[in-house]
């Protein structure tokens, strides 16, 4: 796969080069302009990737080239950060209004540069859409369970619930869910032995479970993974990391995870 390509623009010939030197030891190609005009001659033979560019050029300006390349077709979505060595109150803004994706004062942080960058050629990639996942809550408490579905359905999964075991298999049966969270104290027969009976069912056993319970001297964590749960939680659940956490268990990279559901 090839470098990123940057140009960056600056009449300055020590700034050039020092802005150059650095981001070409970090593996980008690089191209240089001192002003607008070879700027938008380099832009139209390659089209680079990202413009870091001198807001003071002579002649036309950065924050006019960076109007120009945005109402051309071909150009309108470079990533351009602009650069200024006279920073003052307001300026960020009329770059931005310009159409700057970015803004970098002077004199640059060689340290900082490349992570910079980085950062925005990262924002400007596509995000891949994550797929909704089918979760089955089986929760006795009214509201841990609405909780949960709260929590879920507003992460873009699609969530159902069931209170008891009986119905716990019911709904394991009629909606296939590709995951399951499971509060292991429930009324009548406990959540380890449910577990235990979907995982010796070969129509269920590869979904994943995660175990939750408020009592983990009694579901102590080994006995919760040797009944077949794929992942350990001991409630009060961290709501905030349970979307990915559910997610990391469908994906296999949270097998056998004991937490409360924080990302470590």
């Amino acid at each position: 796969m090839s470098s990123p390509c940057i140009l960056v623009v600056d009449d300055n010939p020590t700034n050039l080069r020092l802005a150059a030197d650095v981001l070409e030891c970090e593996g980008y190609e690089i191209f240089k302009a001192i002003d607008a005009e070879e700027a938008q001659q380099i832009i139209a033979q390659g089209r680079p990737e990202l413009v870091l560019l001198d807001i003071a050029l002579p002649g036309m300006d950065g924050l006019t080239l960076t109007r120009k390349l945005r109402a051309d077709e071909k150009t309108k979505h470079l990533i351009i950060v602009a650069l200024t060595a006279f920073a003052m109150k307001g300026d960020e803004q009329k770059a931005r209004d310009a159409g700057c994706d970015g803004y970098i004062t002077k004199p640059i942080d060689t340290r900082a540069l490349p992570g910079q960058v980085a950062a925005y050629l990262r924002a400007a990639q596509p995000q891949p859409a994550k797929a909704a996942l089918k979760i089955l809550v089986i929760e006795d408490s009214p509201s841990d369970l609405k909780l949960a579905q709260h929590v879920l359905l507003s992460a873009g999964h699609n969530v159902s619930g069931a209170e008891a075991v009986e119905e716990a298999l019911q709904a394991v049966k009629r909606d296939k869910p590709q995951i399951i969270l499971l509060d292991l104290l429930l009324p009548g027969t406990d959540g380890l032995v449910l577990a235990r009976k979907l995982k010796s069912d070969p129509g269920t056993r590869d979904i994943p479970i995660v175990a939750a319970t408020s009592f983990p001297e009694g579901f102590p964590q080994a006995d919760v993974l040797a009944a077949g749960c794929n992942a350990y939680l001991v409630k009060p659940i961290n709501t905030r990391h349970l979307p990915e956490l559910l997610q990391d268990v469908v994906n296999g990279s949270a097998l056998s995870r004991a937490s409360d559901g924080t990302k470590k």
